[in-house]
């Protein structure tokens, strides 16, 4: 044997020699390589290979072009009437104010901006007087303030695209930053301060009457409504930053306006085609079991409004591997991922420091007497906001693994830091293992160098780990931890609906589990959900409905390896892809132990990272093919 080959390749060598030798070896050999050429030739098999490999086959087929029919429907009148269509639009006089009053608003161009405040002085005075209430000392002050600022013709914008600190914070985030979302020549003439007083006296009579906030928020709005259909592409932006953070219906009304905009940006730009394969496929199937399935429910009406939650959250999937083309553009969606994140983690680290309430339905006090605070942050659940992190943090690992400046390494380590101790402090032993299976991935494919240092940190752990921290992890599985008994009895309840509803569920949301649970439940357990997302999505869509998301997982991950072999290890968008997909399997692990799409801002972001995954890959691809721009054209726009 060579002299080179250490003991422990030895040992290796040697026990492999023996196992290989074996009886049992070659009997299971035979047995899997019998089950292995059965699978390659069986037409499942087949279908499997056309939907990863042959795009066009599936759209040439006929469940292809079924399913695509709604997007191949505007495609045609793209064709028909896109061009005429969008001229219209473009040149009309509506089009025109608008473009206005967005390219005013974002310039920051104070004169507009001093005009839009003291007309939506005197629109709430007005609409005061209407309603009979008192103009305050606050609505003059604020008219006062306008007229001050309308004296001043400058764009501040202008002056912020050479400031130091812009480019500090671009340094920072290793981001390079797109001054194109407003037109100069916008912010010149006279027709711009008739905009800005219309606009000012509308949004300050309908506040005046209502609530004076409300103009502000009106003023934003409408500011935001119009920069979405001009640039589709921030809708998503928004989106990604708003998901954590707004209300839910909040996030449905802005989710939905992405859609509408991203449906007539499609419709309007011609030769723009809708990227489409299996796992797009595949997802419109889950989306139409959905469907079935809100209308069979035991509680319909409850059923179709969540059906229609998840419908318009879905449909940010497509929104993003379609309008995400460059590599900035996909840094920049990054980016805002994770600044969106860091503000969750740091809102929930401000909750434990400053002792801030906490449900004592998430503590076991007889069991962990010393744990005394679960963090939940804006989402109200540790476990949620465990969930949450488990997505956005093998993000921000990924982007401090691939920036080029050590200023930006420090900064995304800071952030990784931060909501690392935030994962933990939401004591959530699922996501515990989910960060540690993402953690192995990540490590093995992209950072292979530190399981050597992991090896060494692994003996050193339980020195420094805080022993609250290690009772928890190690009553994983316990039985006399009422949080795992709980589970455990409310699988058994829900196994035993899943043999009355295997085929087609009961329904989708939390009524129409707690409808039928009752008759089902072990032990006298009440539950809102089955804690399991994979039994979840079983007991609510039935057989199809778990096969179906579980063939979108495997295609993905499988495209994902695909994607991987183009760049190969180091390559930005290899270890982007990388990290992102170890965030999705440590959330799939997480998901063995809860419901993951309980709440439906978590199940935004799910479906957001996965299609930031898809990015990658076609990103990937046009890179192998030597088609990528690598961001000269249409970069991110943060």
């Amino acid at each position: 044997m060579n002299n080179k080959i250490g003991c422990f390749e030895a040992a290796w060598l040697f026990l492999w020699n023996i196992i290989k030798n074996s009886g049992i070896y070659r009997l299971l050999t035979r047995i899997y390589s019998g089950i292995s050429n059965a699978w390659q030739k069986s037409r499942i098999a087949g279908w499997f290979r056309v939907l990863h490999t042959d795009e066009d086959a599936l759209e040439k087929s006929i469940a292809g072009r079924i399913v695509r029919y709604p997007f191949t429907f505007f495609e045609w009148i793209q064709k028909k009437a896109g061009d005429a269509l969008s001229g219209a639009i473009d040149k009309s006089a509506l089009m025109h104010m608008c473009r206005l009053y967005l390219d005013n608003i974002f310039a920051l161009n104070l004169r507009f901006w001093g005009i839009l405040i003291l007309s939506s002085a005197i629109g709430i005075a007005c609409g005061k007087f209407v309603s009979g209430n008192p103009v305050g000392w606050v609505i003059i002050a604020c008219g006062i303030i306008g007229a001050v600022i309308s004296i001043f013709n400058m764009n501040i914008t202008e002056y912020l695209k050479n400031s130091v600190l812009i480019k500090l914070v671009c340094t920072l985030l290793d981001i390079q930053p797109e001054y194109d979302w407003y037109n100069r020549e916008n912010t010149i003439g006279g027709l711009r301060y008739f905009v800005a007083a219309v606009s000012g006296l509308v949004f300050g009579a309908v506040g005046g009457i209502i609530h004076p906030i409300l103009t502000a928020a009106a003023i934003i709005g409408a500011a935001a409504v119009f920069l979405v259909f001009k640039k589709p592409v921030f809708g998503v932006f928004m989106l990604v930053l708003a998901a954590p953070i707004a209300p839910t219906m909040a996030n449905v009304g802005l989710a939905l306006l992405c859609l509408i905009s991203f449906i007539a940006y499609s419709v309007c730009n011609k030769g723009f085609k809708f990227k489409f394969d299996g796992i797009g496929f595949f997802v419109i199937i889950f989306l139409c079991i959905y469907a079935v399935s809100a209308f069979m429910s035991f509680t319909p009406k409850k059923s179709l409004s969540i059906c229609a939650i998840y419908y318009v959250f879905i449909s940010a999937y497509f929104m993003i591997i379609n309008l995400i083309k460059t590599k900035k553009q996909l840094k920049g969606l990054l980016t805002a991922f994770v600044i969106s994140g860091t503000l969750v983690c740091l809102y929930g680290i401000a909750q434990y420091v400053f002792g801030w309430d906490t449900t004592q339905a998430w503590m076991d006090e007889g069991m962990f007497e010393d744990i005394k605070m679960r963090i939940y942050s804006t989402l109200g659940n540790p476990n949620v906001l465990g969930e949450y992190i488990l997505l956005v943090l093998p993000a921000a690992i990924g982007l401090m693994w691939t920036s080029k400046r050590a200023a930006a390494k420090i900064v995304y380590a800071g952030i990784s830091a931060i909501m690392f101790v935030a994962l933990i402090l939401t004591f959530s032993r699922g996501c515990w293992i989910g960060i540690l299976i993402a953690a192995a991935i990540f490590i093995t494919f992209a950072a292979g160098k530190l399981w050597g240092l992991g090896l060494i940190a692994l003996p050193i752990l339980p020195m420094v780990i805080p022993e609250s921290i290690i009772n928890r992890f190690s009553s994983i599985g316990d039985m006399k931890d009422s949080s795992t008994s709980y589970r455990v009895y409310i699988w058994m309840g829900t196994l035993a609906m899943m043999k009355d509803f295997w085929l087609s569920g009961i329904g989708m949301g939390q009524q129409a589990f707690t409808a039928v649970y009752p008759f089902y439940s072990y032990n006298a357990v009440v539950a809102p959900h089955s804690h399991n997302l994979f039994l979840q999505i079983l007991v609510e869509c039935g057989i199809t409905g778990i096969a179906a998301f579980l063939i979108i997982m495997i295609l993905l991950i499988r495209r994902v390896m695909s994607g991987y072999g183009f760049g190969g290890k180091g390559n930005v968008l290899s270890t982007l892809m990388t990290a992102i997909t170890a965030g999705i399997c440590g959330f799939l692990v997480q998901g063995m132990f809860d419901n993951c799409f309980y709440n439906y801002r978590v199940m935004l972001v799910f479906w957001c990272v996965a299609a930031m995954a898809r990015v990658c890959v076609y990103l990937a691809e046009s890179d192998a093919k030597g088609t990528c721009d690598g961001g000269a054209t249409g970069g991110a726009e943060v």
